[in-house]
């Protein structure tokens, strides 16, 4: 277990706002699903969100009957994260949440959690009130983190979960296991730490956001690291070696502040910046410049990089979309994907600039605003004044007691300034309506996209796409996935109809009667029909989308299927765990194409067993037109009986061969779609994959459709044997 105190940027907005958080009651989080949730010495239920109201106004009017003079206030917030496929019920949670708040200090304390599963590893958010129902505040220790590591392992041991790397470890002496501080050799000795500094928060938000490829840290903490500590330590070492071994990896090393930092500039102009000391404790300023002596700037020339971050960043991308990683493996391809990164780069910069704009014109306005009002307020006050005393002289003339009108005036002057507010309520609330505050990006990209702005489309199906990857349905709904490259559009393939759906960037496919078959999203195709048919045809078009390589996700049996019909059409898969499935079809479809080679005693032998209707000729993957076929015997006359052997072999076969036979009987009565030959095909295939002998099928459907027809079926047979051909011919070549 791993544990994470949540540090708030406001701790003036109360319970509020972290308990709508993790009970997912926010507007942004409807889609996603409601939590399991428990309170600590809270009576209180939680089943709606007007009940978990309630317990954030009872814990706020708690904190709100003390003065609060921290810094940190009222609420605590910290995550309890099990390891992947650890999945712990109520009483776990309840006994672990009570036993970090006594940790912590805070037992007895009002305290909320909630139990989210929606990623890989579940885990817990447990809000403590600091403040006690008796008055008194808790400070949080010092050193909560340290803490807390230790309370994880306590847990792991009570509770028998895996234990989790961490600066406290589990010892066992004499058959009892304790919880004792570890120094950081035995964290390096047990592979804990790799002898550097702890990746920072901002470098694994990075490796997040690149979908897992190598932060700039992790990066440079590896060959880089390796080059220049070479440098380094070897005889004669100088700052000007180690600039040039800097250089070949296109990294520079110089001061900053008390330290040292590396740096490395992007094509955009970026520089990433990492401490020198995360390749090692040998690359702190301290240690280089007792090795090396003070700092000296790079002089002179430096050899030209052989790898940068840059590129090694776009390799490591490639391999975890299963694409090539050679520069040049395909030239056009990188073109497109430079001209996609540079058009997110200008939308960004557009955003930026847009929203800078409306920041200043909004400032500007308000400020002008701002000091007309004030203005407005001070003339009306001397406006009053001299009003006042010609309004009490004409009220004394009428004959008016004096604090009568005194009172009189008064209440008009309180009108006059009431009416002044009003208005000037309503001007501010005019501005804000015509120069709405700034919009987040992804409102921004809406907009755009539907004034049909190519790039905010782009740009918001890639976020659509992180959206699903993060779900932990994603992986078990059946799809095919691959590099999007270009603009969402509709592609043709045969009996389909397809509609783009600009709001939400889709383009649904439908078929013949209506119904959908499957939704392009961009980057990946998911599938609502699993037909054989509208398998192909999701294919089809992913391999004309992505070109080199899908992944498939989803059942077990539909990735098989899925595999196998990629291959047949010539589409690579991606997917490690299915190439012992590729290359198993791979194998039958070259023993398909490959000729049984047989004696000519055995030949003559076969062919007199299938005369007269040269069965042996009609293989659905023979290379050769059937040959011409001899009349068959007169239809009284017994049939030549299926030899013992073919018989077995097509007996265990016999839902595989009625549909062979179903399916000729169909083309021979006139229906040549195809359809039909897909459907002759496909049952040949199963067979043919369950062990069966594929003369041995060809023998017994044309044995048994021969019986029933007659010889009229010969021409029938032979021009079906040769669309079966063409169609066999086309799954091949697909995509080569």
């Amino acid at each position: 277990m791993l544990a994470k105190v949540i540090t708030r940027k406001a701790i003036s907005r109360g319970f509020g706002e972290a308990m709508r958080y993790i009970a997912r009651d926010n507007p942004k989080q409807a889609a996603e699903p409601s939590p399991a949730m428990g309170a600590l010495n809270l009576d209180c239920p939680l089943d709606t969100p007007e009940d978990r109201q309630t317990a954030i106004d009872i814990l706020d009017a708690t904190a709100a009957a003390v003065r609060n003079t921290t810094a940190r206030g009222p609420v605590y917030h910290v995550t309890l994260a099990w390891q992947e496929a650890e999945h712990p019920e109520r009483q776990q949670i309840d006994a672990a949440c009570e036993h970090v708040m006594k940790t912590l200090g805070f037992e007895g304390h009002d305290a909320l959690w909630a139990l989210h599963r929606d990623t890989d590893h579940d885990h817990v958010h447990l809000i403590v009130n600091r403040v006690h129902a008796d008055g008194h505040t808790a400070k949080v220790p010092k050193y909560d983190w340290l803490l807390l590591d230790k309370a994880m392992r306590e847990i792991e041991l009570a509770q028998g979960w895996r234990h989790s790397p961490g600066p406290y470890g589990v010892v066992h002496d004499q058959g009892k296991a304790g919880v004792v501080r570890m120094s950081r050799a035995e964290r390096t000795t047990l592979g804990q730490l790799d002898g550097g500094q702890r990746v920072s928060n901002a470098a694994k938000a990075a490796e997040h956001r690149n979908a897992g490829a190598q932060s700039f840290q992790t990066w440079l903490a590896g060959e880089p690291a390796q080059v220049i500590r070479t440098a380094v330590q070897s005889p004669g070492a100088s700052w000007h070696s180690v600039h040039r071994a800097a250089a070949l990896y296109g990294v520079t090393i110089q001061p900053k502040g008390s330290g040292m930092v590396v740096t490395a500039t992007l094509d955009d102009g970026r520089v990433l910046a990492a401490k020198a000391s995360q390749m090692g404790r040998w690359a702190s300023k301290n240690a280089l410049e007792k090795a090396l002596g003070p700092y000296e700037p790079s002089r002179g020339p430096m050899p030209e990089p052989k790898v940068r971050y840059a590129a090694a960043l776009d390799g490591q991308r490639a391999s975890l979309r299963g694409e090539p990683q050679h520069a040049s493996a395909d030239p056009e391809r990188q073109r497109r994907r430079a001209e996609r990164a540079q058009a997110r780069a200008l939308l960004a910069a557009r955003f930026k600039a847009e929203q800078e704009a409306i920041r200043k014109q909004r400032q500007a306005l308000r400020k002008a605003m701002t000091a007309r009002h004030r203005d407005e307020r001070q003339a009306l006050i001397p406006t009053l004044r001299g009003e006042r005393a010609t309004a009490l002289a004409e009220h004394r003339r009428d004959g008016m007691d004096a604090k009568v009108a005194l009172s009189y005036r008064a209440w008009e002057e309180a009108k006059a300034k009431e009416a002044l507010q009003k208005r000037q309520a309503a001007e501010r609330k005019t501005l804000t309506a015509k120069t709405p505050r700034t919009e987040v990006w992804r409102t921004w990209l809406e907009q755009l996209a539907d004034l049909g702005d190519e790039a905010a489309k782009a740009t918001l199906r890639g976020i659509r796409y992180r959206e699903q990857r993060n779900s932990k349905k994603y992986q078990q709904q059946d799809g095919i996935e691959g590099e999007d490259l270009d603009p969402l559009r509709k592609l043709t393939v045969a009996n389909l109809r397809a509609e783009i759906d600009h709001k939400r960037q889709l383009v649904v496919y439908t078929g013949q009667d209506g119904r959908e078959k499957f939704t392009d999203t961009g980057p990946r195709i998911v599938m609502h029909d699993k037909s054989d048919d509208s398998l192909e045809a999701a294919l089809r078009i992913a391999a004309q989308k992505y070109g080199c390589k899908v992944d498939i996700t989803g059942s077990s049996e539909f990735r098989e299927r899925a595999a196998r019909q990629a291959v047949r059409l010539g589409i690579k898969v991606g997917n490690a765990d299915l190439q012992a499935i590729v290359a198993d079809e791979q194998a039958r479809m070259r023993a398909e194409r490959m000729p049984t080679r047989t004696t000519k005693a055995e030949q003559t032998a076969e062919r007199r067993r299938t005369e007269p209707e040269k069965a042996d000729d009609l293989s659905p993957d023979s290379g050769d037109k059937p040959a011409p076929h001899r009349p068959p015997a007169a239809a009284s006359q017994p049939v030549t009986a299926v030899p013992e052997k073919q018989a077995e072999a097509a007996g265990p076969h016999e839902q595989a061969i009625r549909s062979m036979e179903q399916a000729v009987e169909r083309w021979v009565d006139g229906d040549r779609s195809s359809g039909t030959v897909k459907a002759f095909i496909g049952a040949y295939d199963c067979a043919r994959a369950q062990g069966a002998d594929g003369r041995g099928l060809i023998a017994e459907v044309a044995d048994r459709i021969i019986s029933r027809r007659g010889d009229g079926v010969a021409a029938g047979l032979a021009s079906l044997m040769a669309a079966i051909e063409r169609q066999r011919k086309r799954e091949q070549g697909m995509g080569r």
